[in-house]
């Protein structure tokens, strides 16, 4: 996986709760946090950690939409 990847599943979490679908956008942010882990663990780019803590800040904020 890769950040394309990254930025499509964020999306689909976006589309899930606009469609009021919890339970996929659950299974996404899931997916799309242990992206996020692999790719921080497998990154020594400051410009890419930085990338990546922007999505995990959005990802955060999508998670805290649900509850």
């Amino acid at each position: 996986m890769n950040r394309a990847d990254l930025h499509k599943l964020t999306q689909e979490i976006i589309t899930a709760i606009a469609n009021k679908q919890p339970l996929l956008a659950k299974t996404n942010i899931a997916k799309t946090q242990e992206l996020i882990d692999q790719l921080t663990d497998n990154t020594t780019d400051n410009e890419k950690l930085v990338e990546l803590s922007k999505y995990q800040t959005l990802l955060t904020l999508l998670n805290n939409k649900l509850k």
